[in-house]
């Protein structure tokens, strides 16, 4: 079976020679599979040679980019025909790769004979899955040492937090150190988004195109959590005069559980509001002010279908009653009308 996999934050540390901006060189596994050989033999099965043709058409699209074959045999016959014959089950699948243009200084091949056994040999079964050469491809890319610090939005002191980092390919997480600090390595180009959470704070996330020299060091000052505080659900974007969440949006909902579940002792309001300006404020029978209460509803009813009691979480519309430009002019301010907050009620 074809087999592919992803790893993003190949180190969350850094070390001492790294300097803040510096480009490194390092590769990222993009796939892996094995081809299985029949006993004593090195000619390539047809499933074998089917699963080669599908890594070849898989790279072709990677500009750069290393193999890494690693033959095997079960655990019949003498050492130096396993490491002869592995030898040749490795020539046979770098064969393939050289037949499709793919140049020999792109393949690395290890040969361990019956050294490295997947499995025990006292079965067939067992034999057959040791007489396999794997296939590891790996892309070559660049990353970019990035450090920040989560920081108590009035003190300025750093907090312990928990930070999740997303990129197209993948999501990771790391904790910060005891002063809110954090390093680590990200792909250059990549547009990243950053998500941090701590203990009686309010979460927090931006977003950024990963780039050499000029990535400063990004402070993340998180608003501590006190009953009357509130704040926006960030990047909540509705269908046109509904109640419904575009696509893009769905990220983010989430987040407001992560939220809740960390801060149990908390109960919160969710309050809808939407963008009139230039209106005076709304009928409360409108269906303009219904829309506000419904997009308010639609939050509560995500967090009681995930497991949060109804007890804690409450919601209401507010119409245009609140906007932050009762007169906007510009497409980001009517955005700022259109928003839903959470506030703090109650803190036990």
């Amino acid at each position: 079976m074809y087999i592919k996999k992803y790893f993003f934050l190949l180190l969350f540390t850094f070390s001492a020679h790294f300097i803040f901006g510096q480009v490194i060189d390092s590769t990222q596994l993009v796939l892996s599979d094995k081809v299985l050989f029949d006993f004593g033999q090195y000619t390539l099965t047809p499933t074998a040679d089917s699963t080669l043709t599908k890594i070849v058409t898989q790279i072709k699209s990677l500009k750069q980019f290393e193999i890494h074959i690693t033959a095997h045999t079960d655990a019949i016959g003498s050492i130096q025909n396993n490491q002869e014959l592995s030898q040749s089950r490795a020539n046979a699948v770098k064969e393939v790769f050289l037949q499709n243009d793919i140049g020999p200084e792109r393949i690395d091949i290890k040969i361990f004979g019956e050294e490295k056994p997947e499995t025990n040999n006292d079965t067939e079964t067992g034999r057959q899955l040791n007489r396999r050469a794997t296939v590891e491809v790996f892309k070559k890319i660049k990353l970019v040492p990035f450090q920040g610090q989560i920081k108590d939005e009035q003190t300025g002191a750093g907090i312990s937090a928990k930070v999740v980092i997303r990129t197209k390919e993948k999501r990771d997480s790391l904790e910060t150190d005891t002063t809110g600090n954090f390093k680590i390595l990200l792909p250059l180009g990549a547009v990243a988004g950053i998500d941090v959470y701590a203990k009686d704070y309010f979460f927090e996330t931006k977003m950024f195109k990963v780039k050499p020299n000029n990535q400063k060091a990004l402070s993340f000052p998180l608003k501590k959590v006190a009953i009357g505080e509130k704040v926006d659900i960030k990047n909540l974007f509705f269908v046109g005069n509904k109640a419904t969440l575009l696509k893009r949006s769905f990220p983010e909902l989430p987040k407001l559980l992560k939220f809740m579940e960390l801060n149990d002792s908390i109960k919160i309001e969710i309050a809808g509001h939407i963008n009139r300006p230039n209106y005076p404020p709304v009928d409360k029978l409108s269906w303009d002010f219904k829309l506000s209460v419904q997009r308010a509803k639609m939050v509560y009813e995500y967090l009681l279908e995930n497991d949060i009691p109804s007890d804690r979480i409450s919601y209401k519309g507010y119409g245009n009653f609140h906007m932050r430009y009762p007169k906007a002019k510009s497409e980001k301010q009517q955005a700022e009308n259109r928003r839903v907050e959470i506030r703090i009620v109650e803190r036990s």
